[in-house]
């Protein structure tokens, strides 16, 4: 079956004078073989051609006498020299019998394969607008032309609307000028045709797009799977046969199936890449090693992280996820299965074989400071041994749809445009890294458009047109929607109503009333709240869909007194160790201290484990910060001692007073 690109192209070249192509235009292009014998002796044999070349010789197998190509390096080309004259004619006005001949077309002549004879350039070179002006004047306006001129990488000199110059504008117009004096039938029903070649999908100009009814756009796709199938079969023997029996491709058809599908999303260029890269490594077409060979292409020479996984820590992952999250125990229930799943490399299976998903997808949805972000450091730690190998965005700074660019890069014409964006910049760094997406709510809903590809295909292209893959990485979600007091909606009688029901609640009032819910009750409260942001407030249900609702991981209120003692201990011993590894101090808080840091009103009530490391910087590290600026030498090799003179009862029914903190360097 032909790509759907290619039939619109059919559909443009009938009834379009400008024809606008864009995408996949830098790949290579399989040729038919009635087309490929019309290739010049010296390239027999080369099945795939640029898609300049592409283009002219189908322009050429329709009907077209005169086929040119035009960029301002190699200035003005004809396909072939018997073309030369006639289209010399044409540009400089003169009338010749040889510009008026009837097309001849497939089968009626055999052109001429000699290389002098191919790609013949015209003596004289012209500027873009010199070119344009001929056409208008000399070429589009007679029916007799049939002539088709390509131009390439037309937006190196024509810019995006946003950004152009006067020269810029005067062409925009030439364009339009030119193509509108093409009469609708050409002689035998060839009517010329100017077919512009942008390199990127978003640099074609909207005064000759969308604003010019007579283009029409054309996105060249990248290969189909129809196409890829194609590839393995014709090139199957450029590949190394690699340490196992090569398949017969010929015969096996689901083995080819499933080449092609693996291959998903790469270009013609990279496929014939492959074979290259399986020659150096020896890995050949086999089911075990053509994921190998796809995976040293994607993510050049790195090892595969997953591969080096240690299987122990797995087996004790629970205890491992534990010491660092406290007080979620079900989580870290939810959370094993799948990171043995991606050791295993079965995250998808149900949904194909040849699935490229991420190797994971958790979405933690809570209060603030119960440990999603510390969960998603653990994770990160746990299979690739190191806490930098979490990769965290704040989706925070993209609630405004332009910042997207930042994410995924500017496009054409913008500032930062050659930057690329911090997204894929840093998947492309690190592939095999933890993903965590922090406060996802906050994001603007445009932006999370853009997680559809990464959750379902595994990859994304970012503004320079480069690809990289998630297929390897963890992706996690964090929100705390369902914290915040619902809206009060203004109606005409809002204030009689608003009168009954009493003030709205605070946030405090929200946190007090969840904490108490039983934790089913909790899970359902925090999903139906995703499930009504992503489908009522966002109108994106498909999102919520990528990520699936079993995947929505509902986190605790730290509620209960062991878990926060163990929180409690754990905060200060990382404060110790940092210490230590900075100035020779040591700190001591006492029991009553540790009760104070336990039911402080802006410790886990409020804000969680992160509430108590603020108290802790306040009330602990900056006295103990000046004490060092102003007198190192008492502190030295001493340790800070931290007291709330009073008792547990007291503590917990009386309010905070600071003036009982009571602090005391003593000897270790």
């Amino acid at each position: 079956m032909a790509a759907t690109w290619k039939a619109n192209l059919d559909d443009a070249i009938l009834l379009d004078p400008l024809l606008l192509l864009h995408g996949n235009v830098k790949d290579l292009f399989p040729l038919d073989e009635t087309v490929r014998t019309r290739l010049p002796e010296h390239q027999d044999g080369q099945p795939l051609v640029t898609f300049d070349i592409w283009l002219a010789l189908e322009l050429e197998r329709r009907g077209y006498p005169i086929v040119c190509l035009y960029d301002p390096v190699a200035g003005i080309t004809v396909l072939r020299r018997k073309m030369l004259a006639p289209f010399t004619d044409l540009l400089s006005g003169r009338k010749t019998a040889a510009s008026a001949s009837p097309p001849k077309t497939e089968g009626q002549e055999t052109p001429s394969r000699a290389a002098e004879d191919w790609l013949v350039p015209l003596a004289t070179k012209q500027t873009p607008a010199d070119l344009l002006e001929s056409l208008l004047v000399n070429v589009f306006p007679r029916p007799d032309a049939q002539c088709a001129v390509v131009m390439r990488f037309v937006d190196r000199y024509l810019s995006y609307t946003d950004r152009q110059s006067d020269a810029d504008k005067q062409l925009s117009m030439l364009i339009q000028k030119a193509v509108l004096t093409i009469p609708p039938l050409g002689q035998g029903g060839h009517p010329s045709r100017l077919l512009l070649v942008f390199d990127l999908e978003t640099g074609v100009p909207q005064e000759i797009n969308t604003l010019f009814p007579a283009a029409r756009s054309v996105l060249v796709q990248p290969p189909t799977l129809e196409e890829r199938e194609q590839f393995f079969l014709q090139f199957a023997s450029r590949f190394s046969v690699g340490s196992e029996p090569p398949p017969d491709l010929a015969k096996d058809t689901s083995h080819r199936t499933l080449l092609a599908q693996l291959s998903d999303g790469l270009r013609m260029q990279d496929l014939l890449s492959l074979t290259l890269l399986s020659q150096r490594e020896q890995l050949g077409l086999s089911a075990k090693q053509f994921p190998s060979l796809l995976n040293r292409f994607k993510f050049g020479s790195r090892e595969n992280a997953w591969s080096k996984v240690d299987a122990n820590s797995l087996r004790n992952a629970k205890q491992v996820l534990s010491k660092r999250v406290k007080g979620q125990d079900e989580i870290i229930e939810e959370v094993v299965p799948v990171l043995i799943r991606a050791k295993l490399g079965m995250s998808d299976l149900t949904g194909s074989v040849d699935s490229s998903k991420p190797r994971g997808a958790f979405f933690f949805v809570g209060p603030t400071g119960v440990g999603k972000t510390e969960l998603s450091k653990a994770i990160a730690e746990l299979i690739f041994g190191d806490e930098s190998a979490l990769i965290r965005f704040d989706m925070s700074e993209y609630s405004e749809e332009h910042q997207q660019a930042r994410l995924i890069g500017a496009p054409p014409g913008y500032v930062g445009f050659d930057q690329g964006g911090q997204l894929t910049n840093a998947i492309q760094e690190k592939p095999f890294s933890v993903v965590l997406f922090d406060e996802i709510e906050k994001a603007h809903g445009r932006i999370l458009d853009k997680f559809l590809q990464v959750l379902d295909d595994g990859r994304l292209t970012d503004g320079l047109g480069k690809t990289v893959y998630f297929t390897e990485s963890i992706i996690v979600f964090t929100s705390n929607i369902g914290t915040a007091p619902p809206p009060r909606r203004a109606g005409p009688t809002d204030s009689a109503a608003r009168t009954l029901a009493g003030p709205p609640a605070t946030a405090e009032e929200v946190y007090s009333n969840l904490s108490r819910l039983p934790y089913p009750e909790l899970c359902d409260h925090f999903r139906g709240a995703v499930r009504n942001y992503f489908v009522n407030v966002l109108g994106r249900p498909e999102i919520l869909n990528r990520i699936g609702e079993d995947n929505i991981l509902v986190f605790h209120f730290l509620t209960d007194g062991t878990a926060k003692a163990q929180i409690i201990d754990q905060q200060i011993d990382n404060m110790r160790k940092a210490l230590k590894a900075k100035h020779p101090v040591d700190v001591h808080c006492t029991p009553a201290m540790k009760r104070l840091l336990m039911v402080h009103p802006s410790g886990f009530d409020r804000n969680g484990a992160r509430g108590v490391r603020n108290l802790l910087n306040r009330y602990v590290l900056n006295r103990l910060a000046s004490d060092l600026f102003l007198d190192p030498n008492q502190c030295r090799g001493k340790v800070l001692r931290i007291d709330y003179e009073a008792s547990d009862d007291e503590i917990d029914s009386q309010p905070f007073q600071k003036d009982l903190i009571r602090y005391a360097w003593i000897d270790p």
